[in-house]
C-alpha cells in the first residue's frame, strides 16, 4: 500500500474529525441545492406559465453559474488555507521541531499543500449531485463534469502554491495571507489591466500617426495576450464556454485586444493548464529550499 505523508494524514485526521468540517459541507451543498432548485422551477414553471414556453438553454447557464461559483469560492478561499500553512508552524514555534523529524522540506510542503486544499476539492467532488441536476434536460457530459473538477484541482494546486510558497518566504501569517491575496488580484486582474494599458498606448500611437488619414485600425498588443495564460478566471471562462457551446465572450475579449493564433486559443484549457502547474512546480520546489535548516546553515557559514 501507498504510504501517506505523515504531514498530511496528521492534518487530515484532525480536520475531518471535527464538526465544523460536516457543517461547512452540509451548508455548502445545501445552499447550492437550493440555488439549483429554484433555478429549476424560474426556469421551467415561471417560464412556461407566464412566457408559454420554456428555453432549454437556460439550464447550461444554471451550471455555468454554478460552477463559476465554486471556482470563485476556490480562489478567495485556498489562499487563507495555505498561506498560514508554514508560517503558522513558525509562529507557534513547532516549525523547528517539524525539521527535526525523518521528514524532508518537501515532504512537509507537499503534505501542507495537500492537507490545505484537500477541502476544496472534498467540497467540489461533494456538488457534483448538485451539477448534475442538468442531466435531467442534457447537453452536460461526465466528460465536462471530469474537466471541471481537473479544473478545480488544478486551480487548488495552483494558489495553493502560491500561499506556500510566500508563507514559507514570510515569518508571520498575516503578510504572507496579504501578498498571497495580491499575488492572485495581479493574476486576475492585473495581466487584464496591463494588456489593456498597452491597448491604449498602442492605440494612441497609430491615431497619431493616422491623425489625417482615413482607415482607422485597431491597435494589436500581440504576445502580450500570452499573459493571460497564467490568469485562472481566464482558464475557467475558456472551459465553461467550450462546454455549453458558446465560445463567443472568450474570443470576442481576446479579439478586442490583438490577435491569437488559433492553435492557442482552441486549446487554451490545455495549455494553460499545464503552464499553472509547471509554475506550481517552480514554487513548491523554491519553498521546499525555503525550508530546508541546511541550506541555511551553509549560507551562515559562507558569511563567517
Amino acid at each position: 500500500m501507498l504510504k501517506l505523508n505523515p504531514v498530511y494524514q496528521r492534518e487530515l485526521k484532525t480536520g475531518v474529525r471535527s464538526f465544523r468540517t460536516a457543517l461547512i459541507i452540509f451548508g455548502y451543498n445545501g445552499l447550492l441545492a437550493l440555488f439549483g432548485l429554484f433555478a429549476f422551477y424560474v426556469t421551467f414553471e415561471y417560464e412556461h406559465r407566464f412566457g408559454g414556453s420554456v428555453n432549454y438553454a437556460s439550464i447550461l447557464r444554471i451550471y455555468a453559474i454554478i460552477a463559476a461559483t465554486e471556482f470563485c469560492l476556490v480562489l478567495f478561499s485556498v489562499p487563507a488555507l495555505t498561506a498560514g500553512a508554514i508560517a503558522g508552524e513558525r509562529e507557534k514555534q513547532t516549525l523547528e521541531i517539524l525539521l527535526t523529524t525523518k521528514l524532508s522540506p518537501h515532504q512537509i510542503i507537499m503534505g501542507k499543500l495537500a492537507s490545505s486544499i484537500s477541502m476544496m476539492i472534498l467540497l467540489a467532488f461533494s456538488s457534483l449531485p448538485v451539477l448534475a441536476l442538468v442531466f435531467s434536460v442534457g447537453g452536460v457530459t461526465l466528460k465536462d463534469f471530469a474537466e471541471f473538477m481537473l479544473l478545480v484541482i488544478v486551480t487548488a494546486i495552483y494558489i495553493g502554491s502560491i500561499g506556500i510558497f510566500f508563507s514559507a518566504l514570510f515569518k508571520k501569517t498575516t503578510s504572507a495571507t496579504v501578498t498571497t491575496y495580491g499575488t492572485l488580484l495581479i493574476l486576475v486582474v492585473g495581466t487584464i489591466g496591463v494588456t489593456w494599458i498597452i491597448n491604449v498606448i498602442l492605440q494612441m500611437k497609430l491615431d497619431n500617426i493616422n491623425v489625417e488619414g482615413t482607415i482607422y485600425q485597431t491597435a494589436d498588443v500581440g504576445n502580450w495576450l500570452l499573459l493571460w495564460l497564467v490568469n485562472p478566471a481566464i482558464t475557467c471562462l475558456s472551459m465553461i464556454e467550450r462546454q455549453i457551446g458558446t465560445g463567443k465572450e472568450l474570443n470576442n475579449l481576446l479579439s478586442s485586444f490583438g490577435s491569437v493564433s488559433l492553435r492557442i486559443r482552441n486549446n487554451w484549457f490545455f495549455i494553460s493548464s499545464v503552464l499553472q502547474l509547471g509554475i506550481s512546480i517552480v514554487l513548491l520546489s523554491l519553498s521546499s529550499r525555503l525550508l530546508d535548516p541546511l541550506r541555511k546553515r551553509c549560507h551562515r557559514q559562507k558569511d563567517h
